[in-house]
């Protein structure tokens, strides 16, 4: 789960000030007295950080004092306490960073420097260069006047120990390690630094990525970054400036974090990101096992934990993924198969999902246990989850043909969660105590005697449960419906622990349980989970299936008792057979990770994929369109798409941008591509209460009234329903759908937030319905290049899209109209010279010219344009707008605004615009505000279209509404 810190106030002007450092991430996993030395040392810097802050210390002032104070510390490795190379000696390197400013320093390969990151700072403050490494870098560091010390100094019985654990081996990371540390002071500046002793083991003048701009750090005046893990893959991805690029491009700052992760995860290298903008949000990201973070603002007392992963299936070992997870070999195994179920979304608590998004969760899994079962050659498989986010699955391996029990003698009781949860039982309980807690969750429940003792089983079944179920033992029953019994275990390993059965004797293997039967019973551990969590206090609540002391269906429900600290990490030991018990512990990182990559490509293959869809083109016959939508499994496919897109595009323009909404009518008395030269579309005239109007083609003229009502808008957004009146076609149809905006700023500023916006929503439905786009893909390739291109290509572009002026464009040698082809066509029938524009042919020409594209078509000419584009020159013949094409066409328009009164007049006359009084308040607006804005409108059914490689946007409509047609509803 992604910790995302906020503190109460997230302004700077009136002086508040945000701070977070990490102690380095790591696969290993320190016993628990080191990871308390590394919480109390990381929560000891924060605390002088805080000092610091509260005083009126700079941002970059604050990094030194932080980085140097961690340098200091032996826990870590960075300064005291570093890592040995091969040769046995260390080498340090740090950087520093200044948003304010951009300026740097950096230094590398220091055998004798006590602080490089000291240094590293007198570098970004007075040179004379910006990074500078090995015997050079500490003769300065002697110059300048810091503090010098024997290569010894930094050795500690911790870093020997690994270092000869190393030798033969390939570069290791031990315990926590490379420290860092992003702040945003009170004045509002944003600083960042790091520093580390490298891997163990490392070549004699490695240089890592924690001290190279961009790589292992960022910052401007909108974002600090800093990065800890491999550092060769975090320099081949320069992971800190991606992070940056990404969130300039308008993701927020998870999934900004989250992109640059990706490519690192998918190397199998361990990453962690921690990055603060200047709103004071922060966020941390890792896909390893531990990384020690501390944080604290002017509105909050320092905090420090260890933080576990927040990526928990890599990409490369993921074999399963839909709307809702994600699936696949966890590379800690607890046992040979060990697999996790992991939400796409941020779940604090698994029983606080929806009732149907529960069971639609638990019958994914199901499914998928099926295929994990299946390929292992096991009989059964468990389930075991602390009920977060995360669910484990487990093999069970070394099991006889036929049911017989198994369990663990070890017993173990725990008033508060421990760490984990397990199927241990716990020593018997005394009935006083029972009848207690018995009392205290049917006080929830609402249970109270009579009990309902029927049991749907023959009255001879002498299995425990069916007795428990029919009344005939002592029992402590705290829930019942018609069909279930939950009861607490006498010998719980703590308190509320509770066995959910169903009231007929079903076999104990819970996820081979015939559909129906498994339904109703995940609905009542729905229901019982929240009662205990409700009866005592808890956030969440555990979940176990396993079935291997009482031959009859159940679930294990245990309520997380929150302790006092936070409790420590340990790992599993590695078991090949079933020990008799499951527990949520994860095993040891996996040794052969190539081999788990294979074995998850492998398993992928064997998994049932989501039922391919195709366009049944029902438009084409209104009178069975209306079932067929709620038949066919496109539409379902589409709904879902389409959900999907709303939501992400709020979200963009929302709380990325801090763009408004605007509830905009749907009828206008002026539109937008009146009938004068450059108008795109037929106006739809209609008569609404006796008065003449138009359905509206486009509401952009509202957005740009409605960023003139407040200053302090950076921009406006609606998400709604647009005419036209040509006759429908497989690029045009009469009503469809419009994401439009208007912003203030220019035209570069435009394409920017236009790019960011379908760059995000490219990776949302890459991440969240990959699966159902490759199955629904209309041309039937289940091909998603076309997506995951435009993402690299962008990536490796700076998140930019190739540009080609319109004349440009017509003067390739594949863009001359022929008698078989019309490339262009002109403006005017009568006179080419008022200007050209492409045709639909023309379009996808200039795309095959580009690889498919995308490219933007800018400077057209001003009279094949709509009259509101602003003009690129003195002359008033060029526009200064764009169109982007993907796919088979345009998919995106966008446009400069005029500025003055003046220029929409000459525009209006240019364009012979029949009524020009109708726009006489367009010009009035002017007159009051002059203001520069720039505006963009997508069509979603064409970006649809695209997305799933489909040629016709009528397919793309659930209520369709074309001409000399009649759907209902």
């Amino acid at each position: 789960m992604t910790l995302i810190i906020r503190s109460k106030t997230v302004t700077t002007t009136t002086g508040q000030w945000h701070f977070v450092l990490h102690g380095g991430c790591s696969e290993t996993c320190a016993d628990a007295d080191r990871q308390r030395e590394t919480v109390e040392n990381l929560r000891s810097v924060a605390e002088s950080v805080s000092n610091a802050l509260s005083q009126g210390a700079t941002a970059k002032e604050v990094v030194v004092l932080a980085v140097a104070a961690l340098e200091d510390c032996p826990t870590f490795n960075a300064g005291h306490g570093a890592a040995l190379n091969e040769e046995g000696v260390h080498q340090l390197e740090a950087g520093i960073v200044d948003g304010a400013t951009k300026a740097y320093g950096a230094v590398g390969l220091l055998e004798t420097t006590k602080n490089p990151i000291r240094l590293a700072n007198e570098l970004l403050e007075n040179g004379p260069h910006t990074i500078i490494v090995g015997r050079a870098a500490d003769d300065l560091a002697k110059e300048l006047g810091l503090e010098t010390v024997p290569n010894s100094y930094f050795t500690t019985p911790f870093r020997i120990t690994l270092s000869e654990r190393s030798k033969g081996k390939k570069i290791v990371s031990g315990g926590s390690g490379t420290v860092g540390a992003v702040v945003l002071d009170s004045h509002g500046q944003l600083a960042a630094g790091g520093s580390t002793g490298g891997g163990t083991g490392k070549k004699d003048g490695r240089l890592g990525d924690t001290a190279l701009l961009g790589a292992g750090l960022y910052a401007d005046d909108r974002i600090s970054v800093v990065c800890s893990g491999a550092g060769d893959e975090i320099l081949k991805h320069s992971v800190a400036a991606a992070v940056a690029q990404y969130h300039s491009n308008g993701y927020n700052l998870r999934d900004a974090a989250r992109q640059a992760l990706a490519p690192v995860s998918q190397a199998g290298a361990s990453c962690s990101v921690v990055a603060l903008d200047a709103n004071g949000e922060s966020v941390v990201e890792s896909n390893a096992r531990h990384f020690p973070v501390s944080w604290g603002s002017s509105s909050t007392s320092p905090e420090s934990l260890i933080h576990p992963t927040t990526i928990p299936v890599l990409q490369t070992h993921i074999f399963y993924q839909d709307n809702q997870l994600i699936i696949g070999h966890s590379r800690y195994p607890s046992t040979r198969g060990h697999t996790l179920a992991a939400f796409k979304t941020d779940v604090e608590s698994l029983f606080d999902l929806s009732l149907d998004e529960f069971v639609r969760a638990m019958k994914a899994i199901r499914t998928v246990t099926s295929a994990v079962r299946k390929f292992y050659q096991v009989g059964r498989c468990a389930l075991i989850t602390e009920g977060k986010n995360v669910l484990s699955i487990w093999p069970l391996h070394g099991l006889g043909r036929d049911w017989k029990p198994i369990t663990s003698d070890v017993k173990e009781y725990q008033k508060s969660f421990p760490g984990y949860i397990s199927s241990y039982d716990g020593p018997m309980m005394a009935s006083e105590q029972l009848d207690e807690i018995c009392s205290k969750i049917r006080s929830v429940s609402g249970l109270s005697d009579p009990l309902n003792y029927r049991f749907d089983g023959p009255d001879d079944d002498n299995n425990l449960f069916a007795r428990i179920i029919r009344g005939e033992l002592s029992q402590w029953r705290v829930w019942e419906d018609d069909e279930h019994v939950a009861f607490l275990t006498p010998f719980p390993n703590t308190d509320g622990f509770t066995v959910l059965a169903p009231r007929a004797h079903l076999s104990s293997d819970v996820l081979s349980l015939e559909e129906q039967s498994y339904t109703k019973l995940m609905a009542a551990a729905h229901t019982v989970a929240g009662i205990l969590m409700t009866a005592f206090g808890a956030e969440r609540c555990g979940m176990i299936f396993e079935g291997f002391e009482i031959n009859y269906a159940h679930i294990k429900l245990i309520p997380i008792h929150a302790p006092v600290d936070p409790p420590f990490d340990t790992v599993a030991p590695f078991h090949e057979t079933y020990q008799g018990y499951v527990s949520s512990l994860q095993g040891p990182i996996c040794p052969d990770c190539p081999g788990l990559v294979r074995t998850s490509q492998t398993l992928r293959q064997k998994i049932v994929a989501p039922e391919s869809a195709s366009p049944p083109r029902s438009w084409s016959d209104p009178s069975r369109h209306l079932l067929t939508v709620l038949q066919d499994p496109w539409y379902e496919v589409l709904f879902t798409v389409q959900d999907t897109l709303f939501h992400t595009s709020t979200d963009f323009f929302r709380k990325s941008h801090g763009y408004q909404y605007c509830l905009v009518p749907s009828t206008t008395d002026a539109v937008s591509s009146p009938m004068g030269l450059g108008s795109d579309s037929l106006p739809v005239s209609v008569s609404l209460l006796g008065q003449s109007t138009y359905l509206a083609d486009s509401m952009q003229f509202a957005l740009e009234y409605f960023l003139r009502i407040r200053d302090t808008v950076p921009g406006v957004y609606y998400i709604s329903t647009s005419f036209r009146g040509e006759d429908h076609d497989a690029r045009h149809v009469n009503q469809f759908h419009h994401v439009e905006c208007e912003l203030r700023g220019s035209f570069a500023q435009g394409i920017k937030i236009a790019e960011g916006y379908i760059l995000n929503l490219v990776a949302t439905l890459l991440r969240d319905h990959a699966a159902l786009i490759q199955a629904s893909t209309a041309d039937g390739s289940g091909r998603l290049d076309h997506l995951t291109s435009l993402h690299d290509y962008a990536k490796s572009h700076g998140g930019r899209f190739p540009q080609i002026a319109l004349d440009d464009a017509l003067s390739l040698p594949t863009m001359q109209n022929t008698k078989a082809e019309i490339i262009w066509r002109p403006v005017s029938d009568s006179d080419s010279s008022k200007g050209r524009t492409l045709t639909p042919l023309g379009e996808r020409r200039l795309l095959e010219h580009f690889g498919g594209g995308p490219v933007w078509v800018t400077e057209m000419d001003h009279l094949s344009v709509p009259f509101y584009q602003a003009y690129t020159d003195s002359a008033r013949r060029k526009a200064r707008c764009a169109d982007l094409l993907l796919g088979s066409g345009e998919v995106l328009g966008l446009g400069e605004r005029h500025v003055s009164a003046d220029e929409v007049r000459h525009a209006l006359n240019l364009h012979q615009v029949a009524d020009k009084g109708k726009y006489k308040w367009y010009t009035d607006v002017r007159e009051s505000k002059p203001l520069q804005t720039v505006g963009w409108g997508m069509g979603i059914e064409r970006f649809l279209a695209w997305v799933f490689r489909h040629d016709d946007i009528r397919d793309l409509l659930i209520v369709p509404r074309l001409k000399g047609m009649s759907f209902a509803p």
